[in-house]
């Protein structure tokens, strides 16, 4: 993230205790963005919301298709699928210890004990299972 872009309290869009934020280009003064001419809460929002519409988007269509690759492999290994789900029953209705968990170290430890090996971590793997 450049240096030279930073947010700014608005003298303009805040109300006695209620502070409103700009991102502003220090170099030129310009307003980067205002949040519609609200204005943001926070200088922490302000960053947060100037750095995801200025982020490299190129990774958003890999992240898409690695996800796609997932569901696509979940849908080929169906019985694993339904092993995920049942343990994952089974943990949430209680019938395992009350510290277990359903958690990508599970998930792991469940690929390792069926001999699969797929090319994505077990987070992944667990990621786009719980979005079904």
């Amino acid at each position: 993230m450049p240096s030279n872009i930073k947010p700014v309290c608005s003298e303009q869009l805040s109300r006695g205790y209620d502070k409103r934020y700009v991102v502003v280009d220090t170099e030129t003064g310009e307003i980067l963005d205002d949040a519609q001419g609200y204005g943001f809460r926070t200088p922490q929002k302000a960053m947060a919301c100037w750095a995801y519409k200025n982020r490299d988007k190129t990774k958003d269509k890999e992240y898409r298709e690695k996800q796609d690759h997932i569901r696509q492999w979940l849908r080929h290994h169906k019985e694993f699928s339904r092993d995920m789900d049942e343990i994952a029953f089974e943990i949430a209705k209680g019938s395992w210890g009350p510290d277990d968990k359903f958690d990508a170290g599970l998930v792991g430890e469940m690929l390792k004990n069926s001999g699969l090996k797929p090319d994505f971590t077990p987070a992944e793997l667990l990621r786009v299972w719980r979005r079904g």
